[in-house]
């Protein structure tokens, strides 16, 4: 109605402004008559319609002179003058609104074909909804441009809902409905509730600022867009495989492509009040690639990239650059053009554009029309279908793959049972069965009977839920298709059966490859699981070993300090009273003289074994000295004892350089229980030991010459407890992040080396 009344009201593009009881030109819109009638800002309007401007509807309302047929204006340094506005040639007016028709028609359409290809899907469904709503709103912009009867308050809230039902949309087709698009869906419904109360009080005569009202809805869009762009860029992120990823990248580049141009060339300067760059309806004609885009998506869900989309997107791009580009050429030769400008170019640019894609579509929808009707076509057009849909193989999701066998052979439904012999089963239903518990009982009833008697292919007649049942089995399992009527009486001809039966055979497969697949995932998942436990089990391992020697050594210094202070310093007390009482002791008595010296030596021999025993728990030279004069200590007192030469070699550190204590401590450690490991088993009467001090690590090298052993066994002492002495070696130098190698054969001596990091 809108569309055929703008036919024949002008567009006159001013705006008007009172500025002390004078009413003032604040715009004139380059492609309004306004302008072409020489009405230019600052022009000082005086009569509206041979009225005052304050009275007339439109200029009091919102500021504009549209619908008027004369105005009075006076411009600077120029006698008053009446421009008449007169009705612009039909053709004139069908030219430059058509483009706009054209987008909101492609918009409905769209969604009027996605709903109806897919109509099973919610995405669908709300995709079907923006579109109307969109296409409602691109319909409303020239008849609000011309003022015409609530045109522009329906305009303002139209445009201001957009927002809400696009995040709406992408969060139900990414599957994102979290707290924070649920929460700026309710910011951007209640920015569109004030947008519709201020468009109708504004009716009611409330005054408001057009420009403010306009400004408000554009931010609403802006925070819609802005919110969809990044729930797609979080998508976005995911690895290559997931299919999400696909549809957010399709998505993301067609909103990218479609509202960008929009949102610099016309949003932008809107909100900043500056001049627009171009007409609004030439950055509005890059929204089609919105709808077309999102349309593909949700009609090709399960396809595995968006390949085709692009190449076929590029070709009708490049088609209508040429087509148009001819095109205006050819007007300009013939005259219907005079001037060749930008926006003239981008016009026909559109208008061909749009041509090619209504052409095409109403093609194939007269293609599907008549094969809905007419009912199959033959045998060929079973074996086209049969071969789409072998080349598409993408999705892993039961349903989807269903649904796809529905639409490729043109069905009302399809309903699939799959199980194995370990209990697994799933049942999935899709078209006119999807929620009919009642057909699907029947058919479930028919499955388990024709397992157990024959498993074969079934036609039925028209009393039964579907016209035919294929089974498939492979080893352990079992599925059973059951394929729905077609919307035509003619049913599935004789010849198609065998067709039919290897197209549900490869779904069979299908089904039982992503059953496998599924299995192996949810496998791999506990596997993984346990490795993150195993993992997490070693690390509390590790730091179980680094506190238990901390504590151990801990409890050696305890000891040490208790032996020393206590039963040491009694003992020392004890030898000094006995050395009194020899000395004091009469000497006619040689039994008991012989007595107490031989009590004197026991008592000096104790004292010796709890120094060593000091010693041994905790060495005084390591406390006091460090880690090379404790290590100088303990070797001499070895070869003292034992029949052994122990050469020592010490590289880039000196005799006072002292290191952390639990660093000295390892290292102190690691040295005194190689060399005890080489006197007890190796046999050998030589060692050498090498301590290097690098930059940012020191290692402790111990080679020896005896029988050696093989390193295999290490692994074994472990479990069985021999030979602790190398495993705590080992856990001693691992529990500060160091490094414990051993290499040794039979007869070859054995390679101690340790690294802790400093």
């Amino acid at each position: 109605m809108y569309f055929t009344v703008l036919i024949n009201q002008p567009y006159v593009g001013l705006s008007l402004e009172s500025r002390g009881g004078d009413w003032n030109v604040t715009f004139s819109d380059p492609h309004g008559e306004g302008y072409r009638l020489g009405i230019r800002i600052g022009d000082m309007v005086l009569k509206v319609d041979n009225d005052d401007p304050g009275k007339y509807l439109s200029t009091k309302k919102w500021g504009e002179a549209e619908g008027a047929s004369t105005i009075t204006v006076k411009s600077s340094g120029a006698p008053v003058r009446v421009v008449q506005i007169a009705k612009p040639p039909i053709t004139y007016t069908l030219l430059s609104e058509l483009p706009m028709a054209a987008l909101g028609f492609i918009f409905w359409l769209l969604g009027l074909v996605t709903v109806f290809k897919r109509p099973f899907l919610a995405q669908a469904r709300v995709l079907f909804w923006l579109n109307w709503l969109v296409g409602l709103v691109i319909i409303l912009a020239p008849a609000s441009s011309r003022g015409l009867i609530l045109a522009r308050d329906l305009e303002g809230m139209g445009f201001s809902l957009v927002p809400v039902l696009l995040v709406n949309f992408v969060s139900v087709l990414t599957k994102t409905r979290n707290i924070l698009n649920r929460l700026i869906i309710w910011i951007l419904c209640l920015i569109s509730a004030l947008v519709c109360t201020i468009l109708v009080l504004k009716e009611f005569g409330a005054v408001f600022a057009a420009v403010e009202i306009r400004k408000l809805a554009l931010v609403n869009g802006l925070i819609g867009t802005v919110t969809v762009l990044w729930n797609l860029v979080r998508l976005i992120k995911l690895p290559a495989d997931k299919p999400e990823k696909n549809q957010a990248t399709i998505v993301f580049a067609g909103l990218a492509l479609g509202l960008l141009p929009f949102i610099i060339l016309t949003a932008v300067p809107i909100l900043l009040d500056v001049d627009l760059i171009v007409n609004p309806k030439v950055s509005a004609l890059f929204i089609a690639i919105v709808p077309i885009t999102l349309s593909y998506v949700v009609v090709y869900e399960s396809l595995p990239d968006g390949r085709k989309f692009l190449e076929f997107i590029i070709i009708s791009l490049v088609s209508g650059i040429l087509t148009s580009w001819l095109f205006t050429w050819f007007l300009v030769l013939i005259g219907v053009i005079m001037e060749l400008k930008i926006e003239t170019y981008l016009l026909v640019l559109s208008l061909t554009i749009m041509a090619l894609f209504i052409f095409n579509l109403i093609k194939a929808l007269l293609h599907y029309a008549i094969d809905r009707t007419l009912g199959n076509r033959g045998n060929c057009s079973i074996e086209n279908k049969t071969v789409e849909l072998n080349g598409n193989r993408s999705s892993m999701n039961e349903a989807l793959i269903v649904e796809e066998l529905v639409n490729q052979l043109g069905l009302e439904g399809a309903f699939v049972i799959v199980e194995d012999l370990k209990g697994w089963c799933t049942k999935c239903a899709v078209g006119r069965y999807l929620g009919d518990t009642t057909e699907q009982a029947i058919m479930e009833d028919y499955y388990q009977t024709a397992k157990s008697t024959r498993h074969s292919v079934e036609t039925f007649s028209s009393d039964f839920p579907v016209e035919m049942y294929i089974p498939f089995v492979s080893d352990d399992f079992t599925c059973g298709i059951f394929l729905g009527h077609r919307r035509s009486y003619i049913k599935f001809k004789s010849n198609e059966v065998l067709l039919l039966t290897s197209v549900c055979y490869q779904i069979g497969q299908r089904l039982k490859a992503i059953r496998v697949i599924k299995q192996l995932s949810r496998e791999i998942n506990v596997m993984e699981k346990k490795s993150r436990e195993s993992q997490r089990r070693s690390q509390g391992l590790e730091v179980i070993n680094r506190l238990l020697f901390s504590n151990l050594e801990e409890e050696k210094k305890v000891l040490a300090r208790e032996i020393h202070d206590g039963s040491l310093q009694i003992g020392l007390d004890l030898n000094r009273r006995m050395k009194e009482l020899i000395v004091n002791f009469s000497s006619e008595n040689n039994n008991n003289f012989h007595n107490v010296s031989v009590i004197q030596d026991m008592i000096e021999d104790l004292n010796y074994e709890l120094r060593s025993i000091c010693s041994n728990l905790r060495p005084s030279s390591l406390r006091d000295l460090g880690l090379i004069p404790a290590v100088e200590v303990l070797f001499q007192q070895i070869m003292q004892k034992e029949l052994m030469v122990i050469f020592l070699e010490v590289k880039g550190m000196s005799r006072e350089q002292r290191l952390k204590e639990d660093i000295e401590v390892v290292a102190f450690r690691f040295l005194q229980e190689g060399i005890n490991n080489v006197m007890k088993h190796s046999g050998s009467t030589r060692a050498d030991v090498t301590i290097t001090l690098e930059d940012e690590s020191i290692e402790m090298m111990i080679n020896d010459s005896g029988k050696g052993f093989d390193p295999q066994k290490i692994a074994d002492w472990s479990l069985v407890g021999n030979h602790f002495g190398i495993i705590g070696m080992k856990e001693r130098i691992e529990s500060l992040g160091g490094e414990f190698y051993i290499s040794s054969n039979i007869g070859d001596g054995v390679t101690l080396k340790g690294t802790i990091p400093i």
